[in-house]
């Protein structure tokens, strides 16, 4: 005759707290995908409208050039705006 063989509780609250583990770290990653998934396409909709806006810069400039070209003048690029600031203590 067989006897059935009883698992030990304390294997019975391990495996639940496992599950329950297990669960809360599926739940924690799906997040932080969508997460990603969300900034991702932020990043990618920045990236553009800074593309877009070089590619603008880029045609301004042209233009000038050409605009003064045409008018028989030069047209000079600005340059870098820097500043070199120093501090003195005392």
């Amino acid at each position: 005759m067989f006897r059935a063989r009883t698992v030990p509780e304390n294997i019975l609250k391990k495996q639940a707290r496992d599950k329950v583990l297990n669960d809360a770290t599926i739940k924690r990653r799906a997040e932080a995908k969508a997460k990603r998934v969300e900034s991702r396409k932020d990043f990618a909709a920045k990236a553009e409208k800074y593309q877009n806006e070089y590619a603008a810069a880029d045609a301004a400039t042209i233009k000038a050039k050409r605009d003064a070209k045409a008018a028989g003048n030069f047209y000079v690029e600005p340059e870098a705006k820097i500043a070199f600031v120093i501090r003195t203590r005392g």
